[in-house]
C-alpha cells in the first residue's frame, strides 16, 4: 500500500500494484484523449475512482468530499489534479525503491 497526501493534502492510501493494471491505462488514456467527449470522460474519472479505491463507496465519497471541502467543487478538474498528485507519488514511490 502506498500512502501519502496530495500537494493540497488530501490523504490517500492505495494499493501501488494499480498503476500496472491495463484498466487503469485504458480510463487515463480517455481521460486525457481531446476527441473523447465531456460527458464520456466522466464516466471515466467514475470508473477510474472505483478502481483506485477498490470499489469501496466509502473511499470514493470521502476523496470525493475533500476534493469539495478544499477545492469548492468536485469538478472533472479538482479531481483529475488530485488523481494527478496521487499518480506521482505511486511513480515516486516506485522509482525510489526499484534497485538501481
Amino acid at each position: 500500500m502506498v500512502k501519502g497526501k496530495t500537494k493540497s493534502g488530501i490523504k490517500f492510501s492505495i494499493d501501488e500494484s494499480i498503476k500496472d493494471d491495463a484498466d487503469l491505462l485504458l480510463l487515463l488514456a480517455e481521460v486525457q484523449d481531446d476527441r473523447v467527449d465531456m460527458q464520456e470522460k466522466q464516466l471515466a474519472i467514475k470508473d477510474l475512482l472505483w478502481l483506485i479505491f477498490g470499489e469501496s463507496r466509502d473511499a470514493v465519497y470521502s476523496f470525493t468530499k475533500e476534493v469539495k471541502r478544499i477545492h469548492g467543487n468536485r469538478s472533472f478538474d479538482s479531481i483529475t489534479a488530485e488523481l494527478s498528485d496521487i499518480f506521482e507519488a505511486i511513480s515516486a514511490k516506485n522509482s525510489s525503491s526499484s534497485p538501481q
